[in-house]
This record gives C-alpha cells, sequence and structure tokens, in this order.
C-alpha cells in the first residue's frame, strides 16, 4: 500500500524521531517527572513492590490486597511451569552455545514460547492479560534456566516469594537479606516502563501490524539489547572498571571527551535536568553500601558525577546507579540487560494491549537521499 506523501516532509524531519510526537498513551507519563498510570514513581520506587507495579501498569488500578496477591500468585505460577518444550530447545542451544549472551537467549526463549503456545494473531483484551501475566513469570524463570543450562546445571526451581526475591535468589545462589530483596525490587520498579522509548516503540510497531504478543516481545528484546539502549547498564561497571579509583577520574573523563567518544550513563533523550529514577536509586545505593568495601566504588561514581556535571552539564541517567547496585548485590554484568528485560516485560506488554485496543499501523514516511532517476539497461547491454 503506498503512503500519502507530506509535504512538509519533504524538506524537514526529525533525526531519530526527536521530538515527535508519535501516538498517545495512558500508561506513563514524562512530564515533569515519572508517573505510572497518573501514580508519581518516588513512592512506587520506595515501596519496591514489583507485582504492585505490574498489576498497575497491566490493569491500571492498584491492586487490593486480595488482588496483590492472587496476581502474585499467578506470576509465580507461570515461573514454575515453563513448556517442557521450550526448555529441551533451550538446553540443546545451551550444550551448543554455552557461551551465547543471556539476552540472545531471553530473545530465542520468548520466540519459542509464543511457538509452543500457537501464538499467531492478538486474541481479546482477556486473553492478552493473560499472556502478559504469564510471560512477567516465565521470562524471569528462562532467564534463571538458561543461566543453569550454560553452567551445565540441571535447572533449579524456582523459589518462594515475591517475584524480586525468587529472581534474586535463583541469579546469586543463596536467598537474599530483605534489605537486598528490597533494592532489587526498587530497580524493577524503575525499569518496568518508561512511555514511547525504543523497545517499547519496537513493540508497539509490530503490534500495529496485527502480529501477536510473542512477536511484538521478541522485537523489543531485540531493541533493548542495544548499548545505547538497555545495554548502557552493562558498560557502566565497564566505565568504573576502566577508570579504577577517584584520583584517575578527571583525566580519563577527559580522555573520553578528546576522543568524542560517549560516557555511558550519562545524558537522556527526554530528561534535561536529570533522570529522577537515577536520582532515587544512587541515594538507595549509597545507603546500602555504607560502610563496606562498596564505599570506593561510590566515591568514584560521585566524583564521575561530578566532572560530567561541571564540564558537559550532563547528569547520570537510570543505568548509572542500576549497574552499581546489581554489582553491590553480587551479580554478573551479563545479567544486567536480562534484568532490565524481566522489568520492561510490565511496560511492553501494557503498551501492546494498548496498542491493539485502539490500533492504527505505525508507517512513517522518509525523505530519498539516494541516486538521481536514471534509465535502466539489459545486462547484455553493460558489458
Amino acid at each position: 500500500m503506498s503512503a500519502t506523501p507530506n509535504p512538509a516532509a519533504a524538506t524537514e524531519f526529525a533525526k531519530g524521531l526527536a521530538g515527535v510526537v508519535a501516538g498517545t498513551t495512558a500508561i506513563a507519563s514524562l512530564e515533569g517527572t515519572l508517573r505510572y498510570r497518573g501514580y508519581d514513581i518516588e513512592p512506587l520506587a520506595r515501596a519496591g513492590d514489583f507485582e504492585e507495579v505490574a498489576y498497575l501498569l497491566l490493569h491500571g488500578q492498584l491492586p487490593t490486597q486480595r488482588e496483590h496477591a492472587a496476581f502474585g500468585d499467578r506470576v509465580a505460577a507461570a515461573a514454575r511451569s515453563l513448556p517442557a518444550a521450550a526448555l529441551d530447545a533451550l538446553a540443546r542451544l545451551a550444550a551448543a552455545r554455552p557461551d551465547a549472551a543471556p539476552m540472545d537467549a531471553l530473545r530465542t526463549g520468548v520466540s519459542m514460547l509464543g511457538l509452543v503456545e500457537r501464538d499467531d494473531t492478538p486474541g481479546d483484551r482477556t486473553a492478552l492479560l493473560v499472556q502478559a501475566e504469564r510471560l512477567l513469570g516465565q521470562v524471569p524463570a528462562l532467564l534463571a534456566a538458561w543461566l543453569d543450562l550454560a553452567a551445565g546445571r540441571p535447572v533449579a526451581p524456582w523459589p518462594s516469594g515475591s517475584l524480586a526475591t525468587a529472581l534474586l535468589e535463583r541469579l546469586t545462589g543463596r536467598a537474599p537479606a530483605a534489605p537486598h530483596a528490597a533494592i532489587f525490587g526498587t530497580t524493577l520498579v524503575l525499569y518496568a516502563e518508561h512511555e514511547f522509548n525504543a523497545s517499547t516503540f519496537a513493540a508497539r510497531t509490530v503490534a500495529s501490524t496485527g502480529s501477536d504478543m510473542h512477536s511484538c516481545i521478541t522485537a523489543a528484546i531485540g531493541a533493548l539489547k542495544g548499548p545505547l539502549h538497555g545495554g548502557a547498564n552493562e558498560k557502566v561497571l565497564e566505565v568504573l572498571g576502566a577508570i579504577g579509583t577517584a584520583d584517575r577520574a578527571e583525566a580519563w573523563v577527559h580522555e573520553q571527551f578528546a576522543a568524542k567518544r560517549v560516557v555511558m550513563g550519562f545524558g537522556h533523550r527526554v530528561y534535561k535536568d536529570g533522570d529522577v529514577r537515577a536520582k532515587l536509586l544512587g541515594t538507595m545505593c549509597r545507603e546500602m553500601v555504607r560502610g563496606t568495601a562498596g564505599d570506593a566504588l561510590e566515591d568514584l561514581a560521585d566524583r564521575v558525577e561530578r566532572i560530567m556535571l561541571a564540564a558537559k552539564a550532563l547528569k547520570p541517567n537510570l543505568d548509572w546507579p542500576a549497574a552499581r547496585v546489581y554489582h553491590a548485590l553480587g551479580l554478573p554484568v551479563n545479567v544486567f540487560t536480562p534484568i532490565f528485560v524481566v522489568a520492561r516485560m510490565s511496560g511492553w506488554t501494557a503498551h501492546v494491549i494498548e496498542q491493539v485496543g485502539d490500533n492504527r499501523i505505525i508507517r512513517p514516511l522518509s525523505i530519498y537521499t539516494g541516486a538521481a532517476p536514471r534509465d535502466y539497461l539489459p545486462l547484455a547491454a553493460r558489458g
């Protein structure tokens, strides 16, 4: 189907769609501060209750105690009942490629779940909500299962407790202390949703074609894998490791400026006065590690923050403190972005449901910059 050209688009465009309004949403707002369904992010983050927030994003309201308990039970049941066919396929992949990135395993795993569940076209709202809740449990279980299989271990059972508590136990191999589970839950809440970011827009674009939920989520994971989006949280720890100590921070940062390299963990397309999520989590991270060996890393992070602000007026984004929290919790770097997937599953699925409920195919225009019109010569005439 041909698109109707927009005369203004012939000479004007926004690279990267910067500043372009591409649709409406009732899920999250970035006006002034981040809000989920109208609720300010700060009390939600401090509560650290991921199930509460996931329910809010999907169902539009905060749950009652009974709804919260039932929702948590459904998510945990999904985590404990990964399809045998998907696990078997994942085991074969792990045997062939144990060094594969967990992000690749999650992308493939979600696609396999769609195949096993025969997800061909989007159902009604009720069916989509059932799929969304199931994915909320299945995806963290897939991540944990992949780590077991890639290490040559049998897949351990899914633990009891909240999703944050259970996943942290599966990723570290030990039951977490309550404060550690709480701050881990806070990171999931902060990563849960963020309006029309690249991965969410990818999911909505796929949904707009009439495709199925699992295809939308597979596309979103592919988008989140990129280092300019979700993969940035893994790069943050590389940055801190490369600097080493606070006394080397200024020289290292200015070396990056001179080489015109991006310092991961700073700046944001939307937040020009600083990422409210980074402020919240940064404070919590410092409180968590105070008086431990983690103080040295926090001193380094603080020094880098002050240099970046003075030199470039850049403030941290969420990836900057999240990487430090995950490091303090003893998590390997290769699960940082997959944890982002676990959290954002709530936002992605909510957006897919919203797109399906009021759909028009997403099809922007482009400005052609290629060769001028030219005549075709048959192959025989081209020598």
